[in-house]
């Protein structure tokens, strides 16, 4: 998850006018929109991230339904005149009144979920908006916040909107809101992502800047108190009152069969093939047993320079000088495994196949703290809680739906405070069903982590997940508070 602060002053919205964003993406057309749902983790995420467009859509008219998750009352954890209580009922009647101006015949649901614990309530919000979209199927367009937003309650909302949108058959788009603040145009979170932008005439402006300022406890100081101050800059709200607004679109996968199931697939090689992979079918053992039957080191991980450096990389990435238990997660021959092991008390690689598998028990024999076994992922995990969990260069073998379990199973087997590290190539490979910058993008919406380090180059990106609130390696050592 990306660290920033509000307070801030960020990215000026003159860079972001002179990137020529408009120009750069087509425009949103709303050919099959029937039924319109907008989601909120907050009161004024839908104002800001697609007031415009629920302005438009009441004239057509098309029915509105508005979900908001929580009454937004941590936004001001410091406040010494206002308590949670009072901040939940002031934002309550914002939101309404803000709707009310967007979208006079809107239907709008308030959960009442916590603020800033909406992972621990994914299910009630996505009951919330199964049933907002009923049995409209792909008439139905969900709107909800950017997963990769950088606050943990817009993944969450994200998560909620996905799953509701996969077994509803509807249409998913997703609005960034503090990226805005934190990125910049030119920057690598957009890569992979279909953007679309939707145009606003002077009305729709007009109308959502008037929801926007309805939205006062956000937009204004509570008092001249210290910990009073607005949320949202003017300089934040510049981004806001742009002629257009930007939607990302999610491609929904669908019910797949196990990852045992799935057919032998065509013989790999790190570049490119006749034949694209389905993102739906994880590549299986077959694959790899072929792979390993044309040499044991199809990879060069230990003769290629890149491969050595990236594994410096990742091994300077660790943010602790040693750990307890720790998983590796496609080990292959141990080259890796073999400069882990100097960190970790003991460590468990794991394969899909026998031969890789058999080199590295020979590269490590001897070292009484590794061990190795052969497992089909992710439904044949291993028991126990990790210290470390090292995904390197094998989450693009999975299916988008295998990978989601494959993150959910780390997250669920990191111990208190532990650490996950994640490696892809990033170049495509025709028969992987994903890119490694789409395995990057799925991590940014684990709820319950914290991104640490973001290493992005052309080839590969390296990135640091650790349970929240992570204290950094200076913090650590004492060094800051």
């Amino acid at each position: 998850m990306v660290n920033f602060d509000h307070s801030d002053s960020g990215t000026p919205e003159k860079i972001w006018e002179a990137a020529n964003w408009p120009d750069h993406f087509g425009q949103l057309n709303l050919a099959g929109l029937e039924r319109l749902v907008v989601i909120a983790a907050h009161p004024d995420d839908e104002s800001l991230g697609v007031g415009g467009l629920i302005a438009h859509v009441a004239q057509l008219p098309l029915p509105i339904v508005v979900i908001v998750l929580s009454n937004g009352e941590a936004s001001h954890p410091q406040s010494p005149t206002h308590d949670a209580a009072r901040l939940a009922q002031i934002r309550r009647i914002e939101v309404t009144d803000a709707l009310a101006h967007l979208a006079p015949n809107a239907q709008v649901h308030l959960l009442e979920l916590p603020d800033g614990q909406l992972s621990e309530h994914v299910d009630i919000a996505e009951a919330a908006i199964a049933e907002a979209i009923g049995a409209a199927g792909d008439s139905t367009w969900i709107m909800a916040p950017w997963r990769a937003d950088g606050h943990p309650d817009h993944a969450a909302a994200s998560a909620a909107a996905e799953r509701a949108a996969r077994h509803g058959r509807a249409r998913l788009f997703e609005y960034p809101i503090w990226a805005w603040h934190w990125s910049t145009p030119d920057a690598a979170v957009w890569s992979g992502e279909t953007v679309r932008v939707f145009p606003l005439i002077a009305a729709e402006r007009k109308s959502k800047a008037r929801a926007l300022a309805l939205q006062r406890s956000q937009v204004g100081p509570l008092s001249d108190s210290p910990g009073d101050e607005a949320i949202l800059s003017a300089g934040f709200r510049a981004h806001f009152a742009r002629d257009f607004e930007t939607l990302l679109e999610k491609k929904l996968p669908v019910a797949t069969e196990s990852l045992t199931e799935r057919p032998r697939a065509p013989k790999p090689a790190r570049g490119v093939t006749p034949a694209k992979a389905d993102s739906n079918q994880s590549l299986t053992a077959p694959f790899f047993d072929d792979l390993y039957a044309s040499g044991s080191d199809p990879w060069g991980f230990e003769s290629r320079w890149y491969e050595k450096r990236k594994r410096a990389a990742l091994i300077a990435a660790l943010p602790r000088q040693r750990f307890g238990t720790a998983l590796e997660l496609g080990c292959s021959t141990g080259v890796l495994t073999a400069e882990l092991a100097d960190r970790c008390d003991s460590l468990l690689g794991i394969d899909v196949v026998e031969k890789p598998l058999g080199i590295a028990r020979e590269r490590l024999a001897g070292r009484s703290n590794v061990r190795f076994e052969c497992r089909t992922l992710p439904g044949d995990w291993p028991d126990g809680e990790f210290g470390l969990i090292v995904l390197s260069e094998m989450g693009y073998y999975c299916s988008e739906t295998d990978l989601r379990s494959l993150l959910e199973r780390c997250r669920a087997s990191l111990a208190p405070g532990g650490v996950l590290v994640a490696c892809h190539w990033r170049h495509p490979v025709a028969e992987y069903p994903l890119t490694g910058d789409a395995v990057h993008a799925q991590l940014t919406h684990v709820v319950g982590l914290q991104r640490t380090v973001h290493h992005l180059e052309r080839d590969f990106v390296l990135e640091v997940y650790e349970p929240r609130p992570a204290l950094s390696v200076a913090q650590r050592d004492g060094l800051v508070p």
